[in-house]
């Protein structure tokens, strides 16, 4: 399966954050931020994801708008 890439980086940056303090704000590894951000790192536990939209208090499109365009235009079809 293809990993999705999300905004996440763009998130941190904009924040100001590190990927450690990042990392250590939302309880997960570092390597899951590094890898989330990452063109070919795996996707991250539903969880994580949860904890990183509370975060930044942002949905989900938001986070991985292509993956929303892609669903969009397949139900189009």
């Amino acid at each position: 399966m293809e990993h999705i890439r999300s905004n996440l980086k763009e998130y941190r940056e904009e924040a100001g954050l590190s990927q450690d303090r990042l990392a250590d704000d939302i309880g997960v590894n570092r390597k899951t931020i590094i890898a989330m951000e990452s063109e070919d790192g795996s996707d991250p536990k539903l969880s994580t994801i949860k904890r990183i939209l509370a975060y930044f208090s942002i949905s989900f499109e938001q986070l991985y708008p292509s993956e929303q365009a892609e669903l969009k235009e397949n139900q189009d079809r």
